[in-house]
């Protein structure tokens, strides 16, 4: 392959996979956006947006990473290069983060929700992409912090038999806000 043709490959590989980031990072804003609105309306998330979310926009962001391994050097790169650590860092803090939160919710289902637990993978591949573990730890700790000051300052008045869920607060607009200024400051 002439040196044109070969800076030409490198040169497309590095586009595609830019814009698959910059694509996988816009769905999650409009995905965060979406569901943080029905979470605050409606304090539950559909599973079937939850699928979609996670069904469109890992797949990008993980698409991007493999495509920036094979540009900086095909197997052996993803194998052992910074861009396999972007893959791993994607997968795993994904899983870590569904991990987590299933525990947490195990542990105390009142605290958190099943659609939060189903979200945290779409959040961990995301914040996993753009920073890695430090992202994913900023951004578990900013979440919660956000959720506690929005309790604090949206504690709800006792009325007579009102439901326990109505004074509940939505995670998601939290997990989302910290995500993306956690994707923000890194």
């Amino acid at each position: 392959m002439s040196g044109t043709a070969t800076y030409s490959v490198l040169a497309s590989a590095s586009v595609v996979a830019s814009a698959s980031a910059i694509a996988g990072l816009a769905l999650f804003a409009a995905w965060s956006t979406l569901l943080s609105v029905i979470d605050i309306r409606e304090r539950r998330l559909p599973n079937r947006l939850l699928v979609l979310a996670s069904g469109t926009t890992i797949p990008l962001l993980l698409a991007s990473a493999v495509v920036h391994g094979f540009h900086r050097g095909g197997l052996s790169a993803i194998a052992s290069d910074a861009a396999g650590r972007l893959i791993w860092d994607t997968v795993l803090v994904a899983a870590a983060f569904g991990a987590v939160f299933a525990a947490l919710w195990r542990w105390s289902p009142q605290g958190i929700g099943g659609g939060d637990v189903k979200l945290s993978p779409l959040v961990g591949a995301a914040v996993g992409f753009t920073g890695g573990w430090t992202a994913a730890t900023l951004t578990v700790v900013g979440a919660f912090a956000a959720a506690a000051i929005w309790s604090i300052v949206r504690r709800p008045r006792p009325r007579p038999g009102a439901l326990e869920k109505a004074s509940a607060v939505p995670f998601a607009p939290c997990l989302f806000a910290s995500a993306w200024a956690t994707i923000a400051c890194i």
